[in-house]
């Protein structure tokens, strides 16, 4: 099933056409940037427990925003995730300890 003109928003550098809505890209996008609209409709096309099997699958892709707004949606358990997944802001400034004992 190709997309219609509401994945514009979030899909704008792809030809909808020829993108079907059970791919790759959707999702991620889906669950980093849908609106609860669009999200609504997705979930509604692919089913609940598809959606959500492909969220447990790849929660670790996701950041912590979209986890937790996706675990109130699916109620899945990511607390194990959450404290092992680091936000950008953490990964990019991690301190970096070096010692000569030379």
């Amino acid at each position: 099933m190709s997309l219609d003109a509401r994945f514009e928003k979030i899909l704008w550098e792809y030809d909808l056409s020829t993108i079907d809505i059970k791919s790759d890209i959707v999702w991620e996008r889906i669950f980093s940037l849908a609106d609860k609209d669009l999200s609504d409709f997705w979930i509604s096309t692919v089913w609940k427990e598809t959606a959500k099997s492909i969220f447990v699958r790849n929660l670790n892709n996701l950041d912590k925003k979209s986890q937790n707004y996706w675990w109130i949606i699916f109620w899945v358990d990511t607390k194990k995730a959450l404290d092992s997944n680091k936000t950008m802001y953490e990964k990019l400034n991690k301190p970096i300890f070096s010692r000569n004992f030379g």
